[in-house]
């Protein structure tokens, strides 16, 4: 892994008081892409963490908060959680700070930088439509609509645009 690399495209999180809670910034290393994010002054426990396919996070949008960043960027047309946006969970300490870092095969600089995407932070937990089939759902065995399109994460508290830095 490269440690000198710059990185190349740039989210600031805003919640939805419009307050800065945060950064998520995207860098190339070789075929991945390496996420690193640093975040304060949030919920604690476990958050769904997701690429979203529109880069427009409005607090105040008619359908909910972040609501215009769409749903997961999904340019194959899988189901949750095999989405290109479907990324590991974040995880807030009591303290309400998180810092997260990974490895993330699933999209391209190209597509990150050219999008525009949006990240967004979910309220709760993501499943990742891990529902064992001794759950039913309208009758049937496995998830439900909601499970299978987005994880059961919740509302959305925080969003930011995915933006080029030039480098």
């Amino acid at each position: 892994m490269k440690t000198d690399a710059k990185p190349k495209a740039e989210a600031m999180l805003k919640d939805m008081e419009n307050n800065n809670i945060g950064t998520v910034s995207f860098t190339e290393d070789d075929d991945q892409i390496q996420i690193k994010a640093q975040i304060k002054g949030f919920t604690p426990g476990h958050h769904g963490f997701h690429l979203h396919e529109n880069g427009v996070c409005e607090a105040e949008a008619p359908d909910g908060p972040f609501t215009t960043a769409g749903g997961h960027f999904n340019p194959n047309g899988k189901e949750h959680a095999n989405h290109a946006g479907d990324m590991p969970s974040l995880y807030v300490n009591e303290d309400g700070r998180a810092e997260y870092s990974t490895s993330f095969d699933r999209v391209t600089m190209k597509q990150l930088t050219e999008g525009p995407l949006a990240v967004v932070i979910h309220a709760g937990p993501d499943n990742f439509g891990n529902i064992p089939d001794r759950y039913k759902s309208e009758g049937k065995p496995g998830p439900d609509q909601e499970t299978v399109k987005a994880g059961d994460a919740g509302n959305r508290q925080a969003c930011g645009v995915i933006t080029n830095k030039g480098n």
